[in-house]
């Protein structure tokens, strides 16, 4: 069965030295009926999503543009600065410019109800749970998912976006596969894996043949700019001052009942002022963050109100599950496979896989890495351009407690049920 990549605008060699006009010449166009398409262009104010714009425009697609905004609006405080990622009315009369100047129509849509639901909600939650949050993962399916409603209610035929990573197509079973782009340091395969399949089936990516620089010098022969921030993933939430001043607003008191601090050896350290005031898997405090080997927010006790903390080495692991996966229809999921999974630092590392059910697996490396419970981890075929999304999964530890079985031996026992 031969998979066959989605139609993109350019397919042509990134050579700085050739002028546009040599460059477009070979640039993919619809026929008759392909121009007769119309499309939703995802426009979030980044450069990335107006070169993609411009590029359709030029092959003489139908286009909408379409801005999705998500307020705070119950936050009584500058809710701008709230969220990194957050358009501000400037930035949204430079896209509507940006559409006149293109000659196409332009919709905002407010997701207020909707981003408060899915993401802040859930995000509230595992604060007050004291766990791993994924609000960046759950904004981006929102995201998409509203893109695609506006698709429908507009009678459109397909979302362009404006990804780094490729689409792949099997006719025979109605399949779409992701696979990483030519961009291995801003890829975004990871993210879209988890996007739903009706979603995948009508989008396009028009950059997913060029790397990041590449598209930053068409932006500048396009004679476009962005006064956007670009960000990364996990930057929204974090670090953001405006955050505890939301949560002292919309947490109830009774989630702010202080307990007791346990180091990684379960001596008392004191008491917390309330597992809300901290994030799960970062330092402790800004005073314990100035030692040389710092303490972290490990595990928390909802019943007890207990906080441990551990060293970094706390987050090394060599087994760890998967669960909640999304699995690529692609990936053989009858007996343990190869694979590398992606760490943060965008670097790969060679794993076993383990399927155990149909949502999840168990990921087994060749030495221990840094995984935080609860996030979100991708595994692909391989590391590098062009490569399977196998799957993604949240994290969480293997549970192994030592069990003497005969004097002087001891054997491993792996505590399952706990995940599955």
């Amino acid at each position: 069965m031969k998979l066959k990549i989605f139609p993109t605008p350019l397919k042509m060699a990134y050579n700085t030295s050739m002028d546009m006009k040599k460059k477009l010449e070979g640039a993919y166009m619809p026929d008759k009926e392909g121009r007769k398409k119309r499309l939703v262009v995802g426009l979030s104010g980044g450069i990335n999503s107006f070169v993609s714009a411009y590029l359709l425009k030029i092959q003489k697609y139908e286009l909408i543009g379409v801005t999705l905004v998500t307020n705070w609006d119950n936050f009584k405080g500058d809710s701008s600065s709230v969220l990194s990622c957050q358009l501000d009315a400037t930035q949204v009369e430079a896209i509507k410019t940006f559409c006149h100047q293109l000659g196409i129509p332009h919709f905002v849509v407010k997701a207020s109800d909707e981003f408060k639901e899915l993401v802040v909600e859930p995000w509230q939650a595992s604060r007050i749970s004291g766990s791993k949050p994924n609000p960046c993962w759950n904004c981006h399916e929102l995201r998409m998912k509203m893109l695609y409603h506006k698709m429908v209610e507009l009678d459109a035929q397909g979302i362009a976006t404006g990804h780094l990573a490729k689409l792949f197509r099997q006719d025979s079973h109605n399949s779409v596969y992701i696979h990483t782009s030519n961009d291995e340091v801003f890829d975004q395969s990871d993210i879209l894996a988890r996007v739903p399949h009706e979603i995948l089936d009508k989008l396009m990516l028009p950059l997913s043949d060029l790397q990041q620089k590449e598209i930053d010098k068409l932006a500048e022969n396009f004679g476009l700019s962005s006064n956007s921030k670009k960000i990364k993933m996990h930057q929204c939430f974090e670090n953001v001052a405006p955050i505890k001043e939301y949560l002292a607003q919309n947490v109830p008191p009774r989630f702010y009942k202080p307990g007791e601090i346990l180091d990684h050896e379960l001596s008392s350290m004191g008491n917390h002022e309330g597992v809300v005031s901290h994030e799960f898997g970062k330092i402790y405090n800004a005073e314990n963050q100035r030692q040389a080997n710092p303490l972290y927010f490990t595990r928390f006790s909802f019943q007890e109100k207990k906080m441990e903390l551990n060293h970094k080495d706390h987050f090394l692991r060599q087994k760890i599950f998967l669960n909640n996966c999304k699995i690529s229809e692609e990936t053989p999921w009858i007996e343990p496979l190869k694979g590398v999974v992606k760490l943060k630092n965008n670097d790969f590392v060679d794993c076993w896989i383990y399927p155990k059910n149909v949502f999840s697996a168990l990921i087994e490396m060749e030495a221990p890495y840094e995984f935080i419970e609860g996030e979100v981890v991708s595994v692909y075929k391989k590391k590098g351009k062009n490569s399977k999304v196998y799957l993604t999964g949240t994290a969480r530890y293997v549970l192994e407690s030592a069990q003497p079985v005969e004097e002087g031996k001891e054997s491993v026992k792996v505590d399952y049920s706990r995940d599955f």
